[in-house]
């Protein structure tokens, strides 16, 4: 946790802790001071005098207990998100309760990216509902680019290296809600026209003007103020009205200004730091485009907070027709500035996106920037599955071209992992950070996967038709490069069938734009004749009575099995 300064913080948050419960009950002892002498104050003035004083002593102490208590809850706050990051970094990440299993997709369940102890659930720290979903979709396998993958991965290293602004990031936005928010589910409410109110608002300044001048006249006895308190109880009641009409719309500003106007700390985390990546330059130059967007819209949330209390409600809509004004102010917001804020909004989600991708970089050490490479290609050395702790993971070294590589041996040997491993990594690698290896290089694939298949009763399909359906969709597909990860292929149905099918799917996959791993126990498939074929294997080995693994993936075929050895453990063999 050393490159999250996380010490220095733990003490600043003890600190502060101590200084609001010092001043807590410095202020305590002073109140009940003032309560004293000014209860004996009309005995002696000295007693009068220290009471006033007491009681603006008690004030400064509020204001300093708020400035103080502010700064501890930040620091609370930071604590508790280096207090993930440390999850992340010892395991107990797998206790965090969103693991995106809603996003339902056979390719992000097979390798791990959705679900328990799942690739989302370890890197994702998004706030927004729409920060959670821009990082879904860089985990879905979506079509990129080498030119975007170039340019994210450039933002990414670039937030690795500015970890303070990451977690500053993360705590402001940890102000907007307890839960997450969905930001843009109320564009609805921006969209919705109010209307101009120009008309209303030379009324309210009539009415405003008319109220504060019989104030003064009555306030130096020129008239009785029962002039003034006529036309007071007038405005409150015309504005009391105002808003009654004008109902939905109002609540589609209480709607906006409540939500929005507290991305304010938001934006000016952002605006106070300096970005060089092209991808940050332009979120910074959106932000600070839709920065007077923010200013405005928390000004209109503080006239309107005027008028959701009782008593200032009675007094600024009876002196200055303050439900008017707001609607006013509003609707020249919605004519000038909804663009921008959207803009700003949609930058914000993007950047919770990308600072969830960065937590590679940030939390591990075996870690490096992929080369994206044009020709059909993938080249690793020591590649780790990133959901394994480094200690305990084996790394593996790999370099193919377009090929079919026939991966067997042993049941528990790692086969399937290393699938999972190639795969999650390509991942990482198109959604444009950092993956687990010394050395990587690939180009872009379309990733397809045959591995969790599963029968669906509702449906009517099989597992075998299942696997069937898997390998048909990668077989059709034909926009582009193809990497296609099949786990024990045609394991549902028979051997004569499943070797039959294996060799024909194996011989039409078999061509210059796709990479095939496939995994599987039977020898037979190591044997076909074509160009490009390539056979892997991983082996046990036996410490005595217990078997043991190296989990190395090894040029060649296996030679061994250890069903039998494992059956007969177990007692289900004699």
């Amino acid at each position: 946790m050393e490159k999250f300064n996380y010490h220095k913080f733990v003490c600043l948050r003890s600190k502060y802790e101590k200084f609001v419960n010092i001043i807590a009950t410095i202020r305590i002892i002073i109140f009940m001071l003032a309560i004293i002498f000014l209860c004996f104050g009309n005995k002696n003035i000295i007693f009068t005098f220290f009471g006033i004083f007491f009681c603006f002593i008690f004030f400064v102490l509020v204001l300093i207990h708020n400035r103080f208590y502010n700064l501890l809850d930040y620091y609370r706050k930071y604590v508790n998100i280096l207090n993930q990051y440390e999850d992340r970094l010892n395991g107990n990440w797998k206790k965090f309760e969103d693991n995106g299993i809603d996003y339902n997709d056979d390719l992000l369940k097979d390798l791990d990216i959705v679900g328990d102890n799942s690739l989302f659930q370890f890197l994702n720290v998004c706030k927004t509902l729409g920060g959670r979903n821009k990082l879904i979709d860089k985990l879905s396998n979506r079509k990129v680019s080498k030119e975007e993958i170039v340019n994210n991965q450039r933002a990414i290293k670039e937030l690795v290296k500015n970890v303070d602004f990451d977690i500053d990031f993360l705590v402001n936005l940890s102000y907007l809600s307890n839960k997450r928010i969905n930001l843009e589910s109320n564009f609805k409410y921006l969209d919705t026209s109010i209307g101009r109110r120009f008309i209303d608002l030379i009324f309210a300044t009539i009415f405003s003007f008319v109220s504060l001048f019989l104030f003064f006249l009555s306030f130096f006895k020129i008239i009785s103020f029962n002039f003034f308190y006529g036309m007071f109880i007038f405005n409150f009641l015309i504005n009391y009205m105002y808003s009654y009409i004008y109902k939905y719309e109002f609540e589609s500003i209480n709607k906006v200004s409540n939500d929005y106007n507290k991305l304010y700390r938001v934006y000016k985390c952002i605006l106070k730091n300096h970005f060089n990546c092209s991808k940050l330059k332009k979120i910074y130059k959106d932000i600070e485009s839709s920065n007077d967007s923010i200013n405005k819209l928390v000004f209109i949330n503080d006239l309107n907070n005027l008028k959701n209390n009782i008593l200032s409600s009675f007094i600024f809509n009876g002196l200055f027709c303050i439900n008017i004004i707001v609607m006013f102010m509003y609707s020249r917001f919605q004519d000038k500035n909804i663009d921008s804020l959207k803009s700003g909004i949609v930058d914000i989600e993007e950047l919770e996106a990308m600072i969830s991708l960065a937590g590679i970089g940030l939390i591990k050490t075996n870690v490096c920037m992929p080369v994206v490479d044009n020709k059909v290609k993938i080249s690793f050395s020591n590649i780790m599955h990133p959901l394994l702790h480094e200690s305990k993971c084996v790394g593996n070294d790999f370099n193919c071209g377009n090929s079919v590589n026939i991966i067997t041996g042993s049941n528990m040997g790692g086969k399937t992992s290393f699938l999972r491993t190639i795969g999650i990594n390509l991942i990482l690698m198109n959604a444009g950070t950092y993956v687990c290896a010394d050395s990587f290089s690939s180009c872009y694939f379309k990733i397809f996967t045959s591995m969790r298949v599963c029968d669906d009763i509702n449906k009517g399909i099989s597992t075998f038709y299942g696997e069937l359906l898997r390998i048909k969709n990668a077989m059709d597909y034909e926009d582009g490069n193809r990497l296609i990860l099949v786990d024990e292929i045609f394991k549902g149905t028979n051997y004569q069938d499943r070797i039959y099918g294996a060799i024909n799917v194996i011989k039409k996959l078999n061509d210059q734009k796709t990479v095939l791993f496939i995994t599987t126990h039977d020898f037979e498939l190591c044997d076909i004749k074509i160009k490009n074929l390539y056979n892997y294997y991983v082996k046990e080995y036996y410490d005595g009575d217990n078997i043991c693994f190296d989990y190395k993936i090894r040029r060649g075929k296996c030679e061994s099995t250890n069903a039998k050895y494992l059956m007969k453990k177990l007692n289900i063999v004699d």
